[in-house]
């Protein structure tokens, strides 16, 4: 994998380290990647239709912490209807149904498109919003 996109990627996952779930947020969910073992929980609030106070806390590899830093990063303040047009977007462009990249920080994964087994890791936490979004 490129050095770029390493270096890129594990600031994703060092932001995801920082982040603090909230077992008292109204918006809760957690979820797991049987294949591996990876789990993410996530918390968050959402008034007026946007999203905020997001938490996360991840039991797994640097690919799933990654996942879910960009998710604090493209979440927060997002609207929730967004937040799901996101997550489908950038799953079908890991998944290689799409040609471009949703935007550019979800470009960082690009080395990932290449390995089928890790994308659910780094789609862990969007699944897990998803569910909590119900």
């Amino acid at each position: 994998m490129d050095a770029l996109y390493q270096k890129q990627i594990l600031q994703f996952a060092q932001q995801s380290r920082t982040s603090n779930f909230d077992p008292s947020a109204p918006l809760q969910a957690s979820y797991n990647n049987p294949t591996c073992g990876d789990r993410v929980d996530i918390s968050f609030s959402c008034t007026g239709g946007v999203i905020h106070d997001i938490g996360v806390t991840v039991r797994g590899c640097a690919l799933s912490e990654a996942g879910a830093g960009l998710l604090l990063k493209k979440f927060e303040g997002c609207s929730v209807a967004d937040a799901r047009k996101m997550t489908a977007d950038f799953t079908n462009w890991i998944a290689k149904i799409n040609e471009d990249a949703p935007n550019e920080d979800m470009e960082t994964f690009m080395p990932i498109r290449e390995i089928r087994n890790r994308q659910k890791c780094v789609l862990l936490a969007f699944d897990a919003a998803v569910q909590a979004m119900g």
